[in-house]
């Protein structure tokens, strides 16, 4: 990660900008958190897709840290790609395949390719962005992509695209 600045002078060919970021956390005690189906990624994607000026829409495909089969469900939820308690419908009727509307963790997730949470994910978006994924999207202009750490009390969201 550096600036457009810094990539050319070092001959980066293919850079992939950030286009937004966003960070959110809630108490660290479980017992005060209001709501346990519900986490800080609805904070950190209104912030991360205000700054990159797209809504969840315009998404085309996304990392979702999964740690436990339910939480890229709650991240779909509170990123606003469907409401509350919906993520079930609305992954069998969008599709999460790499032919589905939204193509969810193309290298596989965290336990297929490194079991780095974070930078697996990342590294997975760029590899999209730049078309050399070994699961290439067609058409790949964006990529969003989750990460969340303690019992999911902080959460942060990364968009990156095309220039």
């Amino acid at each position: 990660v550096m600036s457009a600045e810094r990539a050319r002078l070092e001959g980066i060919t293919s850079p992939v900008p950030i286009m937004g970021f966003g960070q959110g956390q809630s108490a660290w005690d479980i017992t005060q958190r209001p709501d346990l189906t519900a986490t800080q990624a609805s904070r950190s994607a209104q912030t991360a897709f205000e700054m990159a000026g797209l809504g969840p829409s315009e998404i085309k495909i996304a990392q979702l840290y999964d740690c436990f089969s339910i939480v890229p469900l709650i991240t779909l939820e509170d990123y606003g790609f469907c409401r509350q308690g919906q993520s079930g419908p609305f992954v069998a009727d969008i599709g999460i395949g790499l032919g589905g509307g939204l193509p969810i963790n193309t290298s596989g997730g965290l336990l297929s390719e490194t079991g780095m949470p974070g930078m697996q994910l990342v590294i997975e978006a760029v590899r999209q962005m730049r078309g050399t994924a070994v699961n290439q999207v067609a058409d790949a202009a964006n990529c969003i992509v989750s990460n969340q750490g303690g019992v999911m009390q902080t959460h942060a969201t990364l968009i990156v695209g095309h220039s």
